[in-house]
């Protein structure tokens, strides 16, 4: 009887002992897929096998624009992700979702050196002075360019276009004729105009560009003239055949590209190690031109981590935890060589590993220097707006249009300001702004 008791107690012990000593499971919702999954599972599971305290779930929930709605049919519910990642422009709704705990209240109760990380992105998302997401993976749109077309043409292959109108000759020059090869390409993706708008230091959306402490009431491009200089240079080259669009996809001018089929097009610096492995000539990278030549600022892209709130807090630590891992410098400087985005850490680049993945492959070196290189101010530092994901979707429409050539560019533009002000009124008319 007593050994019984005894058992008894013993069983108690280990169940209580089992308890206490149990990981705490976040759940991460990424939208990593394709050949950034098992670099981000990598990440994961290096974390998990670091520390016995946390274990992180990584789930993948698609794309950035499939993942978003599913995240707002469980936000502020106990089904809701500990850990979200979004991309740039779900900044703004993020933030008034009322779902999430600003990462500045985790880096000032851990004394946090957030220094240490890129200060444009840190610019980015900052809203009225707090960090309120973790930046991770992160990119800047670039110019990409055939070398060895460059010397065909008897063009300076080390010497890129760096206006529009020296973009506009370069095409010239390299377009071959029954399309065997067009000088220039533009994937019709709405981040490009916005990449355009901010070199030319203009704003995309009115109270400085939503940075002004009010949320934006109509777009500005229209009144500042400088989505239709964009839009004037692309159809110039569309209608004289120099330039040339192989749709939405990517991957579509990621291959016309490695193929010869285009000489110069604009893409993502995530995309720069797939592109220059998949290509049989030197690929050259370069800044984003502008219509002066004097470069301005480039956009970033990518995404960053969100912890939300209507989870115990001991998660958000939990989660928190991880987080600062996931951006640490060596973490970050594998995640950059794994990936082709650059590295938010700015130690990283002082390791080895970066360091002479950078000399074999200075291609990707440009991203992070157009960064640093970049005037602060509100165009380069980025449109800020709760309905960001539908104006993107009126303004691919628009350059569909521009290049189609059927319209004038100021009616193209006129249009797109009128179906982008609708859905900007709507929006802050439901949400009372």
């Amino acid at each position: 009887m007593r050994l019984g008791k005894i058992m008894t107690v013993a069983a108690m012990v280990g169940a209580l002992g089992t308890t206490a000593f149990a990981k705490e499971k976040i759940v991460f919702w990424h939208a990593m897929g394709g050949n950034l999954q098992p670099a981000l599972e990598k990440i994961v599971n290096d974390y998990n096998k670091s520390q016995d305290k946390v274990e992180i779930e990584a789930i993948y929930q698609g794309s950035y624009e499939e993942l978003l709605p599913k995240f707002k049919s469980v936000q502020g519910t106990k089904e809701a992700p500990v850990i979200a990642q979004l991309n740039e422009i779900t900044t703004e709704y993020m933030y008034n979702s009322g779902a999430i705990t600003p990462m500045d209240t985790f880096i000032k109760k851990d004394n946090f050196d957030a220094s240490k990380l890129e200060d444009a992105l840190l610019n980015y998302y900052t809203i009225e002075g707090k960090l309120y997401s973790m930046p991770f993976n992160s990119s800047s749109a670039v110019l990409m360019y055939n070398k060895a077309a460059f010397k065909e043409a008897g063009l300076d292959p080390e010497k890129a276009p760096k206006s529009y109108k020296e973009v506009q000759e370069y095409a010239a020059k390299l377009t071959k004729t029954n399309g065997e090869r067009s000088g220039f390409a533009l994937i019709m993706n709405a981040w490009f105009p916005e990449q355009l708008l901010a070199n030319l230091n203009s704003q995309y959306v009115n109270e400085n560009n939503g940075r002004a402490g009010k949320s934006p009431t109509a777009v500005a491009y229209d009144k500042n003239g400088g989505l239709e200089k964009a839009f004037n240079w692309l159809s110039e080259m569309y209608k004289n055949k120099s330039a040339t669009s192989f749709g939405r996809d990517y991957g579509a001018t990621r291959t016309a590209f490695a193929a010869g089929k285009v000489a110069m097009y604009m893409d993502s610096s995530a995309g720069i190690r797939g592109v220059i492995g998949n290509s049989d000539f030197e690929v050259g990278t370069a800044f984003l031109p502008n219509e002066s030549g004097d470069f301005n600022g480039a956009l970033i892209g990518g995404a960053s981590l969100w912890i939300t709130n209507s989870v115990p807090q001991a998660k958000q630590e939990a989660a928190w935890d991880f987080i600062k891992y996931a951006v640490s410098r060596d973490v970050q400087a594998q995640w950059a060589v794994d990936t082709g985005y650059y590295a938010v850490n700015k130690e990283a680049y002082k390791t080895s590993l970066l360091k002479d993945t950078l000399q074999k492959y200075p291609q990707m070196g440009v991203a992070v220097s157009q960064v640093k290189s970049a005037k602060k101010d509100y165009a380069t530092e980025g449109a800020v707006l709760g309905v960001f994901p539908e104006l993107r979707e009126k303004m691919a429409e628009a350059m569909e249009f521009v290049y189609d050539g059927k319209k004038s560019v100021k009616d193209i533009v006129s249009q797109v300001a009128k179906d982008s002000n609708r859905i900007i009124e709507r929006y802050n008319r439901i949400n009372k702004k």
